[in-house]
C-alpha cells in the first residue's frame, strides 16, 4: 500500500506515521504471543505438577523464563552499535546463543522420553545443528564482517506519485533519495 501525498506534507513524516503504526502493530502482536505463551505455560506446569512431574515443571518454567531473557538480549544486542566490540556485546552473545542452546536441548530432552530411537536421533540433531548454526552467526559469521548487523535495512525507499499539473509543488521539500 503506497502512502497518499498531499500538496506541502513531506514524505519523511509520512514514513515515520507509517513506521509508528507498524511498531505499534508489532508491540499488539507481541502482547498476544506473550500472554499465548504465558497462558499455555502455566497450563502445563499445572497438568505437569497434578502428574508429579517435577522435571517437566522446572523444564518448562526454565523454558519460559529463558525466553524472556533471551528476547530482551536480543533487543539490547540490536541496540548496540553494530561497527564496535564490546564486552557487554560479547556476553549478550554468549547469553543468547547459551541459552537458545539450552532451551533447544531441554526440548529434545524431555520429548526423547517418550519417543522412538529415530525420532530422538532426529530431535537431538535438530538441536544441534540449530545450535551450531547460531553459533555460526553471532561469532564466526559476525567477526568476519567486522561486527557489522546481521540483520540490518540498508535503505529506504519511498514512492512518489507526480503530483497533478493544477497543484503547485512547495520547492523546498526535498525526498530521502535528496537528503
Amino acid at each position: 500500500m503506497l502512502p497518499n501525498h498531499f500538496h506541502g506534507e513531506n514524505p519523511t513524516s509520512l514514513a515515520r506515521n507509517n513506521c509508528n503504526v507498524c511498531s505499534e502493530s508489532l508491540r499488539f502482536t507481541h502482547s498476544i504471543a506473550y500472554f499465548y505463551l504465558t497462558f499455555n505455560s502455566i497450563r502445563t506446569i499445572c497438568r505437569a505438577y497434578m502428574h508429579n512431574d517435577i522435571p517437566m515443571v522446572a523444564f518448562i518454567v526454565f523454558a519460559y523464563f529463558s525466553y524472556f531473557i533471551v528476547d530482551h538480549c536480543l533487543t539490547v544486542f540490536n541496540r548496540l552499535p553494530s561497527d564496535e566490540e564490546s564486552p557487554k556485546k560479547e556476553l549478550l552473545k554468549v547469553t543468547i546463543w547459551s541459552l537458545t542452546s539450552a532451551i533447544m536441548f531441554g526440548f529434545a530432552y524431555q520429548f526423547s522420553t517418550f519417543m522412538g530411537p529415530t525420532v530422538v536421533f532426529l530431535m537431538y540433531g535438530i538441536a544441534i545443528v540449530s545450535s551450531a548454526i547460531l553459533f555460526y552467526a553471532h561469532f564466526i559469521y559476525d567477526a568476519q564482517r567486522g561486527y557489522k548487523a546481521f540483520c540490518s535495512v540498508k535503505s529506504i525507499k519511498i514512492l512518489q506519485f507526480p503530483a497533478p499539473a493544477d497543484r503547485d509543488v512547495d520547492p523546498d521539500i526535498k525526498t530521502l533519495e535528496e537528503v
